[in-house]
Order: C-alpha cells, then structure tokens, then sequence
C-alpha cells in the first residue's frame, strides 16, 4: 500500500503550457474549475484509494487551497500532510517517515494557490458526462513523466471535487474516490503541521 501512495506522490508531468489550445467551451470549463478549487474554503470527505497493485485503503481527506491532508485508517494508520512545496507522510505503522519534495510533481501543482492551469502546466484533456467534469493535467515541459486527472460532479452548474486519478511515469495508476464531501467548513491551520513539525 505505501508503494501505491508512493505512485501518487512521485507524479510529475515538450508540450504546449496551458489550455489555450482548446475549445472555447472546454477553456471555460477548465476556467470554471480553478475558480472553484481556489474558492474552497474548507473539504473534508472520506476517501478510498486504490493503487498499482490493486490494494486498498481508506480514511479522512482535508483539503483548502496550497494544503492536504490524508488519515488514513485502512490498512494501517498512515498521516500525509503537503503543503509549501512539501509533503510529509508518517507511517505509523513502522515507524518510518518520508519526505518529499513537491516543487516537480502535479500533486504539488494541486497545492499551489491560486491554481492556475497554464502557466508550466498542460491541460491535456477535458471531458463531461453526465453530471460530470474531469481535468487532465501535467508539466508543461515533461509531461510523459505522469499525468493527474481532477473529478467532478456537475450538477445544476454546480462543481464538487469527488475524485483524482492519476499514472507515473511507469505507468502505475492510481484512484481516490471521495465520499460524504462536505465543504465550506472551519479548517485550524494547525490540522495542516506535518508531523513531528
């Protein structure tokens, strides 16, 4: 389970930098959605995620713009937290704690604030179902050094964040689905002090 949390973390993404390249009506959809995700102002949800060997855990997502958190429950307690172009992930299950440079990795273009699609990053692809948005993104300048897919349910105009998909550079895939989103809520910015910090 901690390699396919690694898959998520090592992400990074010559290709032409932003969306301008796109559509009118998928340049305001991508638009759309950097407004949203720079207006959070508190998530929190559930979360399961499945990784490059189909294994699965589980816990407690909370997000505001330029910051993460993950508690997971399942299979063992793990705490990641990433923010300020760093991530830090406890296992306290062996003992071990990892830390991680954010500066080349799409999570940590995630956690920029504002977020903003175009300058050093690709959208490379946009796509709607029914009731639905996705995003697709990586580095500008390497984007074959992995890709990060952004979910959304689309109702009444409405965007909510239920989802990030993700695939390395060895092509390992990943998924978290999110559950039971609530957003809007009060988040102490202490919630974001990586361990031990």
């Amino acid at each position: 389970m901690k390699r396919a949390l690694l898959a998520l973390l090592f992400l990074s993404g010559c290709a032409t930098s932003g969306y301008g390249h796109l559509p009118a009506d998928q340049q305001e959809d991508v638009h759309r959605i950097e407004t949203y995700m720079n207006g959070v102002t508190g998530m929190q949800a559930s979360f399961n995620q499945t990784g490059p060997d189909n294994g699965v855990s589980a816990g407690r997502f909370v997000y505001m713009p330029g910051h993460l958190r993950l508690d997971y429950v399942t299979p063992h307690t793990m705490e990641l937290v990433a923010g300020d172009g760093h991530l830090v992930l406890d296992d306290m299950d062996s003992g071990a704690v990892t830390h991680l440079s954010l500066k080349r990795n799409p999570l940590g273009l995630l956690l920029h604030y504002p977020i903003r699609f175009d300058r050093g990053i690709q959208v490379t692809d946009v796509r709607r179902g029914q009731g639905s948005l996705q995003v697709s993104v990586a580095e500008a300048d390497n984007p074959s050094q992995g890709l990060l897919t952004l979910q959304f349910s689309d109702t009444a105009g409405k965007l909510l964040l239920i989802g990030l998909q993700g695939v390395d550079a060895r092509q390992n895939h990943f998924s978290v689905s999110l559950g039971n989103v609530v957003e809007g809520v009060t988040v102490t910015p202490t919630v974001f002090t990586p361990p031990g910090g």
